[in-house]
């Protein structure tokens, strides 16, 4: 379950960060056929792989794995972000949210 899971958030990380698969995998100095891979969960990686990725992400260690804060925190609102992130409409579920967000403020 934790590869699932840190496979799905260094695509999230990425994706949010507008960088392309081959930016990260020249950033973390990892081919990107390998880094496609770890995305998909296809292989598990070691500790010294994935602080690459991570550097490559410009981000802590701390900060790439918030994402178990909220997991630990609060159970049926990380099933909702998961289930926002691996929708087909994601960008108009997150609008969505967006704008609940504004209305509550």
């Amino acid at each position: 379950m934790l590869n699932e899971q840190i496979s799905a958030q260094i695509r999230a990380y990425r994706t949010n960060k507008k960088m392309t698969l081959a930016e990260l995998a020249q950033s973390s100095g990892i081919d990107d056929t390998y880094l496609g891979r770890v995305e998909r969960n296809e292989i598990n990686i070691t500790l010294n792989t994935l602080d690459k990725i991570i550097v490559g992400l410009k981000m802590t260690p701390s900060e790439f794995f918030s994402f178990l804060d909220l997991e630990s925190d609060d159970p049926a609102l990380a099933h909702l972000m998961r289930e926002v992130k691996n929708s087909p409409k994601r960008e108009k579920m997150t609008k969505l949210l967006e704008n609940i967000v504004d209305l509550s403020e």
